[in-house]
């Protein structure tokens, strides 16, 4: 008797994690509330093509990255023969494209390694939101997941300079977005009603500096609960840090930091510290991490320099308190998340835009060489497994229905959890 009851109460354990898993969304740039950390169970450290679950050729190029809700995947693309802008909905278990809607952008200022589909995508139960910039004005439209249009908004003469790249969320039922503007030098924080795209809030911020220097921000919010007040966390060189009311836009805390380069990677998020570095060139050279309270400033537990093994465009993760910096030249560094101090630092070799996930408790980052590389998540350095993709990653991946989910230049691949 004693011997069923164990193998039912197994069997209720595993039905149980499996329900776990299938249920996970992956709603946002970087999964829950982009901290980049996934739930997968017996993923493989390296695999071929012969391991993949699915894989399509793409009808078109992107950065974006892969966002799911239930058994529904979403995906920007730009049709440049076209000139069109695509969101696109595929199914998670086959990649079987189920609709795609298209509208017409008009050409803008991009930077020679963006284009016209950077902006990843956010979902909820009944719809998915984007936000991008077409001509000289930002765009921010929702669909149905039946590709109907919801709404659309515009912000006319409000354009970057180098094309559109911050992603939005959703927290506390409000659609956030932040955005600034070359052709005016402004910038603001903005929260909509989703269901109807109404303005609900909107925070003004400045990102001129006192020498007239303009430096675009195209990081990704997060939002924290500090001992029950949710805020939204955003960051703008010349602004610096803000702590706001995902509802109102009430500013809950400001940090102003003395910060003179562009903040391209977005905020890490991880035991109740935020994480963000500044660069230029294709290096990190700046960073803070703080400790927000729920009232009064934050707590600045440290800052990071040149020499300290920075990002500019991935964007760090942290993990059991640690946080992997996982450079876009190719080498890894692992620092304690609390105090900063070095735990190691490594080269991988490879160049990287995409930023690393957990999945199955090791790291993953895909390289714009085309190469997924994996990596332990202690103390100890060590490469599990590196896998050739078909073409070069931009995106990072997406980790939902037991399943790593990769954007590369070309496809969209499925690798399944065994």
């Amino acid at each position: 008797m004693t011997h069923r009851i164990s193998l039912s109460l197994l069997t209720c354990l595993l039905l149980l994690a499996s329900i776990e898993l299938a249920a996970q969304e992956w709603s946002r740039f970087r999964g829950e509330n982009g901290t980049g950390i996934g739930k997968i169970s017996s993923l493989p450290d390296s695999f071929t093509k012969a391991d993949y679950d699915w894989a399509i050729k793409l009808r078109g190029v992107g950065h974006s990255s892969p966002v799911l809700w239930g058994d529904q995947l979403f995906l920007t693309l730009a049709d440049e023969e076209k000139g069109q802008r695509v969101v696109a909905c595929y199914r998670a278990d086959n990649g079987k494209q189920l609709w795609k809607w298209a509208t017409d952008v008009d050409k803008h200022n991009l930077h020679k390694l963006n284009n016209f589909a950077s902006s990843t995508p956010v979902t909820t139960a009944d719809a998915v939101y984007v936000v991008w910039g077409s001509g000289e004005k930002t765009e921010a439209l929702g669909l149905t997941h039946q590709g109907k249009l919801l709404w659309k908004k515009e912000w006319e003469n409000f354009s970057s300079d180098h094309g559109f790249g911050s992603s939005p969320i959703i927290s506390e039922g409000t659609l956030i977005l932040h955005t600034d503007s070359v052709t005016n030098k402004k910038s603001f924080v903005i929260g909509l009603d989703p269901k109807t795209g109404e303005e609900l809030w909107r925070v003004d911020r400045a990102t001129q500096s006192e020498d007239e220097k303009h430096l675009t921000a195209y990081n990704t919010p997060v939002t924290l609960n500090v001992n029950g007040t949710h805020m939204v966390i955003v960051l703008q060189t010349n602004d610096g840090w803000r702590g706001l009311s995902p509802q109102t836009g009430e500013k809950l805390w400001r940090f102003k930091g003395d910060y003179s380069l562009r903040s391209v990677g977005s905020i890490a998020t991880g035991e109740g510290i935020v994480f963000a570095t500044f660069g230029s060139g294709g290096q990190g050279k700046q960073a803070t991490a703080l400790k927000p309270n729920a009232k009064g400033d934050p707590e600045m537990l440290y800052e990071l320099g040149l020499s300290d093994g920075l990002t500019y465009v991935p964007t760090p993760l942290i993990y059991r308190k640690r946080i992997f910096l996982w450079g876009d030249g190719g080498i890894l560094t692992c620092r304690n998340a609390e105090t900063g101090e070095l735990v190691y630092r490594e080269r991988i070799g490879g160049n990287f835009f995409s930023s690393p996930v957990i999945a199955d408790g090791k790291l993953w980052c895909g390289s714009l060489d085309g190469e997924l590389v994996s990596v332990t998540t202690g103390d100890q350095f060590k490469v599990l497994g590196r896998s050739r993709l078909n073409s070069g990653m931009n995106a990072t991946p997406a980790v939902a229905n037991n399943r790593l989910f990769l954007r590369t230049q070309t496809h969209l691949i499925s690798i399944k959890g065994r």
